[in-house]
């Protein structure tokens, strides 16, 4: 096609004209199409015979004659047709005079009226004989034509070419409501009441509606088309269609600089040539820049300013806040044409309404039953666990995703039960379902076994697990606070009493995530920014990968947690500022306004004040040890709005003898452990214990020596034989305490006699 070449808009009036045209000549066993044809084609058609009794022709003369014509001079041919007919040149000449008229006009759809004026200009034809016999002449015709049916003609052209635009760029909405195929939307009359009231307005009747992702923005619209239908609006909403524009659909296409701005052109005239129409934008944000194609280039939000402002048009816009901050914000003059209207998350007691409103178009899709308690789960579960998301869209999930599994499942005519959502929550959270199910028979008896276990594993602090466990408990039992982490302690004591240790277990035997974090690393004023991200113009502002900071983005990604704060005395006072906010309402906020949900949180700080102090001997006669001044020492260091907000201090003891020859037994026991993969049996007597417990154990340095103990005096020694000596392997490695050393004998099971023996000096 030749450059500035115009495509015409298609006419189905046209269309059928030449497919009469051929009938005809099929009928006569014709091998051509004619003019004559097309000209008894047009005479049939009952708009064009109207207009030729208006302007005077008596038609019914002119249709005999051509028929005769088209019976009795036409050739036929005498065999029967083995393809469609072919136009004459004559008729091919008729179809570009015609294209060429509508070119000139300006006028870009070639109609009946053209063709006819054009037969005229084929003087060499009988159709043209035919007309000017009957006393039509070609310039008093198109006068008559453009005084008496221009207008319409140019009215019905422009309808139907803005009825095609809407429907290739638009979703009638109006239309799916009454087609059923949109959920009603329920607790949400309020704001549907707002936005009749905006659109009612004169000038900038536009709203532009703000949420969180989920909260149901795009249903409300929904809903608004649905009452339209039903007509449970005000008068002046009566008849009303709402489009939804696709701008997806608006850019796909386009090749060329301005083909854009006319699509946009044309929806936004169609919009206002049709009336009373509601444009609806999802995702608004997208608007700005849509189009452009360069910096500084007129973007889709600039070309809809001014129809924003002068009232023909009514447009309902939707989008986030995190998007509304950075895009409507940034464009004054954007956003002082659209009337904000908040959509705030529904309250639990909302969501369930709209959940059993909903509930049984989800029933007819999966052919299951949703019994109510399984609605009611759903969305107190989402609310809990699902901090990610916004209701009511998270607890749609739910059920959804419930439904879809037993689906899957090929159950018949399944029962979606509490049970279910549990299983399905679990499944999408990654937390165990005897921790998240309150139905589970056997979780009371898990959680006495899990705290046994940490027992087992922490030795002579049984007070401090206890006190932690009574708050797993309240937590698992749905009795805690809804708006508060599980629970925030403070482990105080001297090092190496298992402080840290007692976190891990925890964490290990809940099958929680461990988040631990070392103050130590924290002690300066600007570590903040690490946590929490860097203020805005600083450097990292922008960083995504942070999210935030690091305890936002581990926060996000791990909400099922125990956060361990190590040392926190060591922190900068305005590190433990910051959380203030963690420990009493359950969440955190970074710089760049990113909310971190702890709810689910298992919180614990330690911290070693007051231990060298406990440590040191009271004045005068005898070794008293001083008391309390772990306690004293908290309170000078940490502030009252600090302490206030801390659910236990949690007092780690010394250990007693009892307790280091457990520890001590434990560490032997993993060592014992690693050998029996190489057929070494370590038996280990009383006099080494304790002698490894008097050289492992330090009053001010806890169980952390214990450790490198047992490395020193027995894994680097057995290590060093096994590589020097091969052929060690089936045999039992007897350890005794002997002149305050340790006496390693080897055992051959092959012979049971001692067949080596070693001194590690101690």
């Amino acid at each position: 096609m030749a450059k500035g070449t115009k495509l015409l808009k298609p006419n189905k009036d046209l269309e059928n004209l030449i497919e009469v045209a051929n009938r005809i000549a099929i009928t006569r066993n014709s091998r051509y199409v004619t003019t004559e044809h097309l000209l008894y084609a047009m005479l049939l058609e009952n708009s064009f015979r109207i207009m030729l009794t208006e302007f005077g022709i008596q038609f019914a003369d002119l249709v005999e004659e051509v028929k005769v014509y088209i019976d009795t001079k036409i050739p036929r041919e005498q065999n029967t047709l083995t393809g469609p007919p072919v136009r004459t040149h004559a008729l091919e000449r008729v179809f570009n005079r015609g294209y060429t008229q509508v070119m000139f006009s300006g006028r870009d759809k070639l109609l009946l009226f053209d063709i006819f004026i054009s037969l005229m200009g084929e003087s060499n034809s009988h159709s043209a004989y035919f007309i000017m016999k009957y006393g039509i002449k070609k310039e008093e015709f198109a006068n008559f034509v453009t005084q008496k049916y221009g207008k319409e003609l140019k009215n019905e052209e422009a309808e139907q070419y803005y009825e095609s635009v809407l429907k290739q760029y638009c979703t009638d909405f109006t239309l799916s409501a009454e087609k059923k195929e949109i959920d009603p939307v329920i607790g949400r009359n309020d704001v549907i009441d707002d936005i009749c009231q905006t659109l009612a307005r004169r000038n900038k009747s536009n709203v532009l509606m703000v949420g969180d992702p989920g909260v149901g923005k795009t249903a409300i619209a929904e809903g608004l088309a649905i009452k339209i239908f039903d007509e449970d609006v005000p008068d002046y909403m009566k008849d009303h269609t709402v489009y939804n524009l696709d701008i997806g659909v608006l850019l796909a296409g386009t090749m060329y600089r301005g083909q854009f701005e006319e699509r946009i052109k044309d929806v936004m005239q169609a919009l206002i040539a049709k009336g009373k129409c509601i444009l609806f934008i999802d995702e608004a944000h997208t608007m700005r820049g849509a189009g452009s194609g360069s910096e500084g280039g007129t973007d889709f939000a600039n070309m809809l300013k001014p129809y924003l402002g002068r009232g023909k048009l009514k447009v309902i816009a939707s989008t986030t806040w995190e998007e509304y901050t950075s895009s409507f914000e940034k464009d004054r003059a954007l956003m002082r044409r659209f009337y904000r209207i908040t959509i705030d998350e529904p309250s639990a007691k909302v969501a369930k309404q709209i959940l059993n409103g909903s509930a049984k178009y989800y029933e007819e899709f999966h052919s299951a039953k949703i019994q109510p308690d399984a609605i009611n789960s759903a969305v107190d579960l989402s609310i809990r666990h699902m901090t990610d998301k916004r209701l009511p869209d998270k607890a749609f999930d739910l059920i959804d995703s419930a439904c879809a599994r037993q689906r899957q499942q090929e159950i018949d005519s399944p029962v979606i039960t509490k049970e279910l959502i549990e299983y399905e929550c679990s499944k999408i959270t990654g937390i165990p379902l005897d921790q998240l199910s309150d139905t589970t028979t056997n979780t009371g008896t898990n959680l006495i076994e899990t705290e046994q276990k940490i027992k087992e594993s922490v030795y002579g602090q049984d007070e401090v697990i206890d006190k932690v466990m009574e708050k797993v408990y309240v937590s698992k039992a749905g009795l805690s606070m809804p708006n508060k982490p599980t629970g925030v302690f403070l482990f105080l004591g001297p090092t190496g009493t298992g402080k840290t240790e007692v976190a891990k277990q925890l964490s290990e035997n809940l099958s929680m995530k461990l988040l631990r974090y070392d103050m130590s690393e924290y002690q300066e004023k600007h570590s903040v920014a690490r946590f929490v991200g860097a203020p805005p113009g600083y450097v990292g502002y922008e960083d995504s990968n942070l999210s935030g900071g690091l305890l936002i983005r581990d926060i996000d990604r791990n909400p099922n947690c125990v956060i361990l704060f190590d040392e926190i005395e060591k922190a900068h006072p305005d590190v433990t500022n910051v959380l203030l906010q963690l420990m009493d309402e359950g969440y955190v906020t970074g710089s760049n306004g990113k909310r971190a949900d702890a709810r689910n949180a298992i919180i614990i700080m330690t911290s070693n004040l007051g231990s060298e102090a406990g440590d040191k001997n009271s004045i005068g006669f005898g070794s008293l040890e001083r008391t309390g001044e772990d306690e004293k020492a908290m309170k000078e260091f940490f502030r009252p709005e600090f302490r206030n907000r801390i659910d236990g201090i949690c007092k780690f003891v010394k250990l007693d003898n009892l307790t280091k020859r457990k520890i001590i037994a434990k560490f032997i026991a993993e060592l014992t452990e690693q050998l029996k993969s190489k057929n070494i049996r370590l038996l280990v007597k009383e006099s080494a214990i304790d002698l490894l417990m008097t050289k492992g154990f330090n009053d001010n340095m806890g169980a952390r020596p214990v450790a490198r103990t047992i490395d020193q005096y027995l894994r680097v020694p057995i290590s060093r034989e096994i590589m020097v000596d091969s052929s060690l392997k089936d045999c039992k490695l007897k350890v005794r305490s002997e002149d305050k050393d340790l006496v390693i004998t080897i055992v051959k099971d092959s012979v049971n006699e001692p067949v080596k023996k070693f001194v590690v000096k101690v």
